[in-house]
């Protein structure tokens, strides 16, 4: 199933069973929700789409679990998230619905309300923050506390015992510990990320299939955005560009990274950059263990508005990110050290979650001039001064170590 046969279908299909819906649980909704037990057994966590967004709810997540320690935190998400999940070591278990095609699509969606269902959770947390689908399936699934978000003119919020207006003017992290913060997981602000486990025997494995050498700093370089949201990608000749200008003026080794569909825009890369050798080409090579692996042994990581920017932040990687399409205000990099470009066009941003992140661009020189706006001088001049510089509070911790020893 492609992204906008999902997005007609929540969106046609959705208004009717959310009034249906409506109707059956009005009379449950008189009665305020009971606030939920300290030693409660079981919570769930829904959110389905977007990798990263998976990474921005792990600090919600560890609020949830320091406030409920006696409970398992599971999550329900789609199954082609099921590898990220697994590797944050975050959830007691991992329930998935397959969206491959709407016969599979149906299938594991009604085997996974009825397993969840048994479950019987004291909480459900809903972090969708526009499709009616996920709230469809926590009234479904949930018989006590259900908690999502009540997002203007999708309205969502009738299914939910208790909901928190969205904020589109806040970043995703701090949206999602409003949720925790709602089902009792903390007090006001985001939590910090928890420590995320190192695949040593991974990234040995990882390093002798690069064959990157240790004593480089190591940059990876997210030249893709999968099939969704093109318009993101920021031009390869830019990326070439950077690369050289890092390659001239730093001891750095390049990692490009991507799906394997994205191997052309690789090839385009290695064909105009000039310091080939210093270019290692990973596309396509790398499961997703080894590649959040390969994130939390890097350096730094640079990439437009997709998962790696989040995979970064939640591992305390420094990362620049670049925008265009979507705003750095609600999905640039967080935690310490992240750097965020975005040239903000007055058509900017066009994709939203009030509009389903359908993409409509209307820029008189057509899609992507928003990320063209973005000179590669001006990536290089802000990376340089933040990371490389030596009087930096940012600089690279590699970098600083060298400082040291050589003192």
């Amino acid at each position: 199933m492609n992204w906008k046969l999902i997005r007609i279908l929540d969106t046609y299909l959705g208004i009717p069973l959310l009034s249906v819906l409506r109707c059956v649980r009005r009379p449950s909704r008189a009665v305020s929700p009971e606030p939920v037990p300290r030693e409660c057994r079981r919570i769930l966590l829904v959110k389905f789409w977007g990798i990263g967004n998976i990474f921005m709810m792990l600090p919600s997540a560890a609020g949830l679990r320091a406030a409920y320690p006696s409970a398992a935190i599971d999550l329900l998400t789609l199954q082609g998230n099921r590898d990220a999940a697994e590797v944050t070591q975050s959830f007691a278990s991992i329930y998935t619905i397959d969206t491959r095609n709407i016969v599979r699509f149906a299938v594991t969606t009604l085997r996974a309300v009825k397993e969840l269902r048994r479950n019987a959770y004291a909480c459900i947390v809903d972090f969708e923050q526009f499709a009616k689908f996920s709230a469809i399936l926590c009234a479904l699934i949930g018989k006590r506390t259900t908690i999502g978000f009540d997002t203007a003119g999708k309205h969502r919020h009738y299914l939910y015992s208790s909901s928190v207006v969205y904020d589109n003017s806040i970043h995703v992290t701090r949206s999602y510990a409003a949720l925790a913060r709602a089902a009792g997981g903390g007090p006001a602000g985001v939590p910090p990320a928890p420590q995320l486990p190192l695949d040593a025997g991974v990234s040995r494995v990882l390093a002798g299939k690069l064959g990157s050498r240790p004593d480089r700093t190591v940059i990876v370089m997210h030249i893709g955005t999968s099939r969704n949201f093109e318009e993101r990608r920021w031009p390869i000749a830019s990326y070439a560009a950077l690369a050289d200008l890092l390659v001239q003026h730093h001891d750095v080794q390049i990692v490009m990274t991507g799906l394997k569909e994205e191997g052309s825009l690789a090839a385009g890369l290695k064909g105009q950059v000039r310091s080939r050798d210093r270019v290692i080409d990973a596309i396509g090579m790398l499961n997703f263990r080894e590649f959040f692996s390969l994130v939390q042994i890097s350096d730094l990581v640079i990439s437009a508005d997709t998962a790696p920017v989040h995979l970064a932040s939640a591992a305390g990687i420094p990362v620049a990110a670049l925008y265009g399409p979507n705003t750095p205000l609600l999905y640039g990099p967080w935690g310490e050290n992240g750097l965020a470009f975005y040239e903000k066009l007055e058509c900017s941003p066009c994709i939203t979650n009030f509009n389903a992140k359908t993409h409509v661009c209307r820029h008189p020189e057509g899609k992507g001039a928003c990320m063209r706006k973005i000179g590669a001088e001006e990536v290089y001049e802000r990376l340089r001064e933040r990371y490389f510089d030596g009087s930096s509070v940012h600089r690279l911790k590699k970098l600083a170590q060298r400082d040291l020893c050589i003192r």
